[in-house]
This record gives C-alpha cells, structure tokens and sequence, in this order.
C-alpha cells in the first residue's frame, strides 16, 4: 500500500541502499529522469548520469558535500541541477534522508526530488518585471480598495507629474476627472469575478492640470490568505494614438467616400483571429446587406462557375506565401446580375514567412469590360456592314488550314464601283455595299464567312467545298448582284468579278487570299461580270506585275520610254495631216513591253502623271520639229493620249500649257484624246478644266468612240474636235451592212455638232474605198503604216505620196 502510495505521488521518490545502489524508483522518477524501474534498479545513482560530480548551473552544494552530509547522518534539503537521460539540464529541489534504526527494507536514503523548472521561471520573471515596473515607460500605480495609492513607479512621475512621496497615501481621484465618477464603481465590479480590466480608455489630469488619454488595464492584488487587498493599474498615455486615430478615422472616411466614387471595395482578413472588414463600396459591389459578413465560401459562391478554379488558385497561391495578388473574375451577385472584378491582394507575413493579413481591393471593370468586348468587335469587324474584316477573315482561315479543313476562299469585286460612287456620291455607294453584304450572306452556305476585305472588295471563307460547289457558290454571289440595288429612289445595276482559290498542301491565309486576288484581277481583266479560278502561273504573273511596278518607276530616268508616232491621212488628198504620239517602253532585260501591260500599272500607281507630263513635252516638241523643218509636215497635229487620271488632275491644263509654250506649237495644232470608256468613268470631270483647255486653244479629241454610251449633250458639253471611230467598226466594212451603218450614224452625229471624224485601224483597200465612199476624211492604220521611230518620219514623208497615189488609184 506504501508503495502505491509513493508511485502516486507528484515527487521523485528514490530509495538507495548504503552502496548507493538504487533499490526503490517510482512512477514521478521515470517521468523526472526518463528512466523506467527496470533498467535502474540494482545501478548505482552516480551510474545513470543524472547527477554531475561537479558543480552545476546555480548549484547550491555539491555532490560530495551532501554525501559527506549524509555519511555524517544528518539530512540535506536544498536544489540541485540534475540531468535527464536526453541530456537537458533543469533545477529540482531536493531532500535526502538517512533511514534510522532497523528495518527489513534494504534502504538507507531516501532522496525525495521535484522539478522547480516553472518557479525558477517565475522568480527569473518576477525579477525582470520587478525592474521593468520602474524602468517602464508606462504608470504602473498600486491602491488598496479604499483607492488610496500604495505604489508609484518611476513612469507615473513622469506622466503625471508628481513624485512617488506626493502620489503615495492619497487617493486615485487625484488623477480622475468628472467623466470618471463612476469609474472605480465599475472598475471594482468587473473585478469582483477576478478577472483583468484590459483596454479601458479614459482621461487622466496631470499635475500641471493637462489631460492625457489612457489605456488602462487593472488588474486584482491578492493577500496571503487569498483575499483581493486592492489593484494594480497599468496606465499607458495614448494621447497621441488617439489624435492618430482620429486623423485615421478621417482619412479612412475619405478613403471609403473615394472608393465609392471609384468603385473600389476593400476587404481585411486577419489570418490568427478569423476577424474580416470589408468597405460599404465592397458590400455594394457584391450586393451584400448592411450586417452581411464575407468568407471565403460565400465569395466563393458568388463567383462564376466558370472562375471558380481560377480564384481558387489564386487564394492557394497567398496561403502559400506568394505575397501579392492581381487577377480578374466574374461574379454573380443574389439579385442576378453579372460584374467582372479585379481583384489586387497583398499579404503581410509574420517572421515564418506564413500570411498574418490580407488586404484584398475590389475594382468593378464590369464598364470596362464592355467597351473592351466593343472594342474588339470593333477590331475584328467592318464598321459599315459589320461584316469580319480582313484580320478575322485571315485568323478564321488560318485556323482552317491548322485543321487541315481544306478551306475554299472567294475574292468578289465590284466592277466600275468607282464610277458608281462618283456619280451617286459615297454615302449612298456605303449604303449599296450594306445592301451587297446582305446579299452575299443570303448568297452562301450557312457556317460560311464573308467579310469585306476593304473598300468593294469582299471575301468569302467556306470548307468542304469542291471546286464545282465552289464555281456554283460564285454563280450565285453573281445572280444575287444582277437585280437592281435601290437606293434614293434610284435603281443601281452592279456586276461583280469573283476570284476561287482552294487551299493547297503548304498554303497559308496569306497564300490563299493572294491566290484570289489574282484570280480576281484574272476575271476582272477578262471584262468583268465573270469569275477565275486560281492558277498557280497567276503568282508569277503577280510577282512579275510587281517587278514591272519597281522597274516603271525608274524607266524614266534610264531612258527607257520612248515615243513611236503612226501618220493621220486625209483620204482625199492622200496628205499626212497629223501624228498620233504611242509610248513604248523598251526595259533592258525583257525587251519591248506593251503598252497594255504597263499602262495600266502607270495608272494603278499613279505614275501616270510624270510620265504623261513627259509625253506631252516630248510629243509637242519633236511634232513642232517637223513642222518648222519639213515641208510635208507644215500643217501637221500632233495627237497625244490622255489618261483619265491626268484629265481629272487640278493642274493638268497649266502642264498642258507649259507644254505647248516649251515647244512652240500652235496650240490648234495640239488634239488632246482621250478614249470614250474613260471618259464616261469620269463624270465630275472639272469645268474649270475644260474651260482652260477651250481657252489654251488645243483640241479635244474622243477616242475609241462607240465603244461607250456618249449623248450629244454631253459630247456638245465637252467642246470635243474630233470623234475617233474604233477599229471594231472599221474591221465591219465589207462584211456586211451593220458596220457601215454604225460609221453612218457616228458622222450624223458628227456633221450635227461640227465635228472631224477620224477611222481607226484601217488595214485594207476595201476598208478604205468604203471609208472615202461613206464621207469619212481621215483614218489611220496599218494600211500606210505602223508606228514609227521618230527618226523614220522625215523619209516616211518624202515615199508617201507617190506610193500612196498608187494604191488608192
């Protein structure tokens, strides 16, 4: 029962015989030294290492001082640093006693030992605060529970003001104001449970009769007998942490008042207390009530299904000491309205680097996110038809070729829309392309794409198209053009030019739709109303077309133009009356290039207009040469083509001018011609010029006449010299009746307005006995000759007319 007893029992109990030899080791031993019974029984003390042989940390006596105590039968009571079997050290307080007088137990001391680690603690502690009392920079006052003051440290002097000597013996009201009359009744009722009083804030008066603010805690002084005898107080003056918090208080009202005119929530998180804080802006923006609180759940929830993950990531990546946070989201708020949210969070860390803090602010980008969606709607379609633009259209049919979907792309064009917009002016030619876009939607499959490449060009993206659905897919964009487009109560005829081009194994976006826009300009070439299949010749033929370009705009200054001049003949008297200027371009690797190729490069890029500047001077000047150095050239003209572009330029009846006047030449010796077709594609034709042009003196000459739709008005309006019959009519004469009649109604039309007449293309006998019997006086053609160097003229001039006598004869 004895032994029980001792097992039970809080203290070591170790029993040793007179060898020192441990026989007896209970229950609060193996817990002290970690040692079970079983292993030390039978080993002496000084084997186990528990106690050193030397002196200790604090040791009060040593080992062989207590043994030769004992030896000498006395008692030891004292403490001693021992030593656990892992080593660590600690102090105990200890008794050994000698066992007197005879008994059966083989024990002669018994060391009874208790750890004293936490009172050492505590005495170390009540050490340091006892010097942290009067070294505090905080009063620290003590009273009894008559409030009358017992203790005064150091920091209450400097507080307050008064020294310990006057503080001490009078009562704590010294310090109280009016607001605190009830305070030592509710301090003292807090207590009553003896419990602390922390965070009590009040005002305090200084000796020098200034108030200071005061964070209180107060805390129950105890007697021996366990009775409360009275209180501490810590007083800390805060004076200047609440004029800190009022300016904070402020300035967090400014900020909340400048989060709601931003938009901007913010939300707090204490990590260690659970505690969250978030900003009327950020109860606002989530629709919350005005007692709702947030968690991580309940934002969770009202997140998109769709971001969920997202923030998830984003939360984990904080938790595990990321630090900051910047990412977008969705939310759904109760009331069922969508907002899209940045979200910008920032993490303080304690000294472990894991997050104390979180401080989350919310932006609602909902405004922002919608303009942003416009903005790129608006970058990847067409303003005006709203149709895909070229950048869609290219990343649409990328992605097909990625697939290897095998796509098919139409380039479709509006024939002559130049002229249509110039003569119903561009709002309504925007209003035909809206009516066009429509059309071609109808015109295709569902799930194909057609965009408007820019300007009248349109585009259409399909798949899985053979080359025959693809040729009937632009049979039907043609049709669906062909009826009447009605805009301001006028009806518009359109013809389009529609250009296939079907992927191959290593085209790309870019491949294909220059592929079909060389097929395009194919059919356009071909007269238009028509469509062309992509040929890979055709990339030649484009890049060649821009060799050409590169090269056209150096021709000039290497020479490589040259003027060629074809005789005018009167048919009745055989007589050369004029010469029509032709341009040639002799490039140095590819030899003669026709005028039909680079002709219409020089008008596509404008160069049109230095070069046709250049033929006028040097046109004028040789035909001026002839007529002042030959007699057979006395009365001759000088014939030069006009290009449309030049005749709308603003200053081309001043290069007319300063043409004629650097050559010398009458300028009723100078027919200015310019071809029907062109003409007609020029309706704002300037009046101003063409009152120039009457007052200059030159002539005006309509080429190619026939081929378009001239009305007398019209050519009366133009004050036209001379009207040119197209060598389709003359190439009629002889076959049957229809070209004469043709012929006969253009010199009607001629007689009617005082007009000269001129036949082009004349290459027969019959051709020209049938011109002189219809009344036609001149005419040109291959019949008397071809286009000649200028060097040629003179003796050209010189063999004509005996030559000439005898085949028309």
């Amino acid at each position: 029962m004895q032994s029980l007893l001792l097992d039970e029992i809080g203290q070591s109990v170790i029993g040793l015989d007179d060898a020192w030899q441990i026989t007896y080791w209970n229950r609060a031993s193996e817990r002290l030294y970690g040692f079970s019974s079983t292993e030390v029984l039978g080993l002496k003390i000084t084997e186990l290492g528990i106690i050193d042989s030397h002196d200790g940390p604090g040791q009060g006596a040593t080992g062989q001082e207590i043994v030769d105590r004992l030896a000498r039968g006395r008692d030891w009571a004292g403490e001693y640093w021992v030593r656990h079997r892992t080593g660590r050290e600690f102090p105990v307080h200890a008794t050994l006693s000698r066992i007197r007088g005879r008994h059966t137990v083989p024990v002669a001391v018994v060391a009874i030992s208790k750890d004293i680690t936490d009172r050492k603690h505590s005495e170390a502690i009540l050490r340091r605060l006892s010097a942290m009392v009067e070294s505090s920079g905080d009063a620290i006052i003590g009273a009894d529970l008559t409030g009358t003051i017992t203790s005064w440290n150091a920091g209450a002097e400097r507080m307050f003001g008064w020294s310990a000597r006057e503080a001490v013996g009078r009562n704590y009201s010294l310090l109280t104001t009016r607001e605190d009359a009830n305070l030592g009744d509710m301090v003292a009722s807090r207590m009553e449970s003896g419990t602390f009083v922390r965070g009590l804030e009040t005002r305090w008066r200084a000796k020098d009769g200034t108030y200071l603010d005061v964070d209180l805690t107060v805390s129950p002084v105890y007697g021996q007998d366990g009775s409360q005898i009275g209180a501490s107080a810590i007083a800390r003056d805060i004076t200047e942490i609440q004029r800190l918090k009022a300016a904070a208080t402020a300035e967090r009202e400014r900020l909340l008042a400048a989060q709601e005119m931003a938009h901007v929530g913010s939300v707090e998180y204490d990590v260690s207390t659970g505690e969250r804080w978030h900003s009327e802006e950020f109860a606002r923006i989530f629709g919350l009530g005005p007692d709702e609180r947030t968690s991580r759940q309940s934002i969770l929830e009202l997140t998109h299904p769709e971001d969920r993950d997202h923030v998830r990531q984003e939360w984990k990546n904080l938790d595990d000491g990321h630090g900051f946070a910047d990412f977008e989201y969705r939310i759904i708020r109760a009331d069922g309205r969508h907002r899209w949210l940045h979200s910008r969070i920032r993490t303080m860390n304690g000294a472990d680097g894991k997050p104390l803090r979180f401080l989350d602010t919310v932006l609602d980008i909902t405004e922002r996110k919608k303009a942003e969606k416009v903005l790129e709607w608006q970058a990847r379609h067409d303003a005006l038809t709203r149709l895909p633009n070229r950048y869609m259209l290219t990343e649409v049919l990328q992605g097909l070729l990625d697939q290897s979907a095998r796509p098919v792309v139409m380039f479709v064009d509006v024939d002559r829309f130049k002229l249509v917009n110039d003569g119903i002016g561009h709002e309504a030619g925007d209003t035909i392309l809206v009516l066009l876009a429509e059309r071609l939607r109808n015109a295709v499959r569902l799930g194909d794409m057609v965009g408007r490449f820019g300007g009248d060009e349109f585009v259409v993206v399909g798949e899985n198209l053979t080359m025959r659905g693809a040729k009937a897919i632009a049979g039907r964009i043609k049709a669906a053009t062909r009826n009447p487009f009605e805009v301001d109560g006028r009806q518009i005829y359109l013809n389009v030019s529609v250009g296939i081009a079907v992927a191959g194994p290593d085209d790309t976006a870019e491949s294909m739709l220059r592929g079909a826009d060389a097929a395009m300009y194919r059919a356009k070439s071909a007269g238009g109303d028509s469509s062309a299949v992509y040929e890979v010749q055709m990339t030649g033929q484009a890049a060649g077309r821009l060799d050409l370009e590169s090269d056209l705009r150096l021709a000039l200054q290497r020479r490589e133009l040259l003027l060629e001049y074809q005789p005018i003949v009167d048919l009745r008297s055989e007589v050369t009356v004029g010469f029509e200027a032709l341009l040639r371009w002799h490039h140095p690797e590819h030899g003669p290039i026709m005028p039909d190729v680079f002709i219409p490069i020089a008008e596509e890029t404008g160069l049109i207009l230095p070069i046709g500047t250049w033929v006028l001077q040097e046109a004028l000047g040789q035909v001026e040469q002839w007529r002042r150095h030959l007699p057979e050239a006395a009365n001759v003209y000088a014939a030069v083509n006009i290009s449309g572009r030049q005749f709308v330029a603003r200053d081309f009846p001043d290069v007319v001018d300063a043409a004629v006047r650097s050559a010398g030449i009458d300028p009723a010796a100078v027919n200015l011609e310019i071809t029907e077709t062109v003409l007609m594609d020029q309706p704002g034709l300037p009046k101003e010029t063409l009152q120039r042009l009457i007052q200059l003196g030159v002539g005006l000459s309509i080429d190619d006449f026939g081929t378009g739709y001239s009305s007398l008005s019209y050519l009366k309006w133009l004050s036209a010299r001379t009207l040119k019959i197209d060598r389709t009519f003359v190439e009629e004469l002889g076959r049957g009746p229809h070209g004469a009649s043709i012929i006969e109604l253009v010199l009607g039309m001629a007689d009617n307005l005082s007009l000269n007449v001129v036949a082009e293309g004349v290459e027969t006998l019959d051709q020209v006995n049938e011109l002189r019997r219809l009344g036609v006086r001149s005419a040109q053609g291959y019949f008397w000759s071809k286009s000649m160097p200028s060097d040629r003229v003179p003796d050209w001039l010189d063999t004509l007319p005996p030559g000439s006598r005898r085949r028309l004869a």
